[in-house]
C-alpha cells in the first residue's frame, strides 16, 4: 500500500468518527479514541482479532468442566496418607519415649542394689574391725586380784623385742 492511501483511509475514518459522535449527541462515549485501532482496522488486523477473541471464546466454552468430587477425593486420599505418616511418626516417638523409661527405672533399680550392697559391704568391714580392735585389746600394767594376793603380770599375744639387747 502506498503511504497516501494510509493517510486518506485514516482520515476518512476520523471524519466518520467525528460524525457519529456528533449524532449520538447527549450519550457518553466509552471508548477511547486510539489510533493504532484505526490503523489496525485500514490494515485488517482488526478484524483478526476480534476472530481471536471469538476463537478464546470457543476455547474457553469448550473446555471441560472440573469434576468437584474427584478433586475433593484426591485430596482426601493426600490428606489420608499425610495423618497415617504423622501417626506412624507420633507412635514412634512414644514408643521411643517408653524405651526410655524403662531403661532410667532399670538403671535407678541397679544403683539402688549398687548402693544397699555397697553398705552391706561397709557395715560387715566396721564390724570386722571392731572386732580386730576388741581382740587386740590388751590390758595394760599389772593385774591384782585382791589386796591379799601377790601381783601377776598379763599375758601378751605378741612376742615383745627389745632394741640393743643380745650379745654385747
Amino acid at each position: 500500500m502506498a503511504k497516501g492511501n494510509i493517510l486518506q483511509d485514516s482520515f476518512e475514518q476520523l471524519a466518520e468518527l467525528g460524525k457519529t459522535t456528533t449524532k449520538q449527541g447527549g450519550k457518553q462515549i466509552v471508548q477511547t479514541f486510539n489510533p493504532l485501532k484505526i490503523l489496525e482496522n485500514t490494515t485488517g488486523e482488526g478484524q483478526n482479532t476480534d476472530k481471536q477473541k471469538e476463537e478464546l471464546k470457543k476455547k474457553k466454552d469448550a473446555s471441560t468442566p472440573l469434576d468437584f468430587e474427584k478433586l475433593q477425593k484426591k485430596y482426601q486420599d493426600e490428606d489420608k496418607l499425610k495423618t497415617e505418616s504423622l501417626r506412624n511418626r507420633l507412635f514412634q516417638m512414644v514408643k521411643r519415649e517408653d524405651e526410655k523409661s524403662l531403661e532410667r527405672e532399670k538403671a535407678e533399680g541397679q544403683e539402688k542394689k549398687q548402693k544397699e550392697e555397697y553398705e552391706k559391704q561397709e557395715k560387715k568391714k566396721q564390724k570386722a574391725q571392731q572386732q580386730q580392735i576388741e581382740f587386740l585389746e590388751e590390758p595394760q600394767g599389772k593385774i591384782r586380784r585382791s589386796i591379799f594376793s601377790p601381783k601377776k603380770v598379763s599375758q601378751r599375744n605378741v612376742a615383745e623385742t627389745r632394741p640393743a639387747t643380745g650379745k654385747q
